[in-house]
């Protein structure tokens, strides 16, 4: 009994769960990896020696891995769970959540979609204890940052994060697994009152262009819904649009209100359309109807129904990706 190897316990997926199981390997540690179904397409080749489990039910895939031991560490990589209280309970103190930006002014789970509408070019990651509440245990550490200017979109913020994450997390990985699991501790505990949480979104839910906003609020909406994601929404005559990716130009006369969304220029690659604060100069974009083409003269518009959907749809995924409103 006492020459059992210690455990790390994984909870969810991603490119450092091979991080992770290299690092045990190395010291000495086994790995059980505890994962969802949406989880399963974009996972490492992890080793034979390594456990998966693959499961909704988090407390059955907990009994099936094994119960954690005193010398075993838990830690969550965007669990595609809420752990209870006792789950947590069983780590001690042990169990710890890598956070992909700064606490506590984003908690939560929106990503980089938030900040790229409030143009917030501050950035960080953190690895916290993970206690109940939502994000609120101990720092242990961190790094921050800004944003490059050049970054637009949420698939390069990711890659951004990425690399200041698998830097920060390998280090501190290591020296947990090496019986010094507080050699980096902060004491720092995100307080509630300084503390911002912004939920999940949902682009087909949440994606719907408001054509009565400014023109760069427009421009940031479309690109905090652009790649990895499908792009924002809105219609022509009753046909879905995607953008992508669009800029603004001053234009030499003032549009009225009611010609927003009108399309008055367009070549082979872009449109032109009207808005009171100028032309957005729509660069990328998608009619999910293949024979309908933008004509001159068609308006861009979104639902009135659709847009008050987003406003009041709170939403959560499934450990299986599904998603669900609460």
């Amino acid at each position: 009994m006492g020459n059992k190897k210690p455990t790390l316990h994984i909870f969810g997926g991603g490119e450092l769960v091979k991080d992770c199981e290299t690092i045990a390997l190395e010291n000495g540690w086994d790995v059980v990896l505890r994962t969802g179904e949406r989880f399963v397409s974009s996972l490492p080749a992890l080793l034979d020696s390594t456990k998966v489990l693959v499961g909704n039910s988090l407390k059955n895939l907990m009994d099936e891995g094994g119960l954690p031991d005193d010398s075993d560490i838990g830690i969550s990589l965007s669990a595609p769970w809420v752990i209870p209280s006792f789950i947590i309970n069983l780590f001690e103190g042990r169990l710890f959540n890598l956070h992909h930006a700064p606490l506590p002014k984003f908690r939560g789970a929106g990503g980089p979609c938030w900040r790229i509408m409030m143009n917030d070019r501050s950035g960080g990651v953190c690895i916290h204890e993970l206690v109940p509440g939502i994000d609120a245990g101990d720092i242990i550490a961190s790094v921050h940052f800004d944003f490059p200017a050049d970054l637009r979109f949420p698939g390069e913020y990711d890659s951004f994060i990425l690399k200041h994450s698998k830097k920060l997390f390998i280090k501190w990985l290591n020296a947990a697994l090496s019986s010094d699991i507080n050699l980096f501790k902060q004491n720092a505990k995100p307080q509630v009152g300084e503390g911002e949480y912004w939920p999940r979104l949902h682009t087909d839910t949440h994606g719907w262009i408001d054509w009565t906003w400014s023109i760069d609020d427009i421009i940031s909406f479309c690109h905090a819904f652009s790649h990895p994601y499908s792009g924002a929404l809105t219609m022509v005559h009753n046909n879905l649009v995607r953008i992508k990716k669009l800029s603004s130009e001053v234009n030499p006369h003032k549009f009225h209100p009611f010609q927003t969304g009108l399309i008055f220029r367009k070549d082979s690659k872009k449109i032109w359309v009207a808005h009171p604060d100028g032309a957005l100069v729509v660069e990328d974009f998608l009619i999910e109807q293949d024979e309908v083409k933008l004509r001159l003269g068609d308006r861009l518009y979104s639902p009135a129904e659709k847009l008050e959907i987003a406003l009041k749809t709170r939403i959560q995924y499934k450990p299986d990706g599904k998603v669900f409103e609460n």
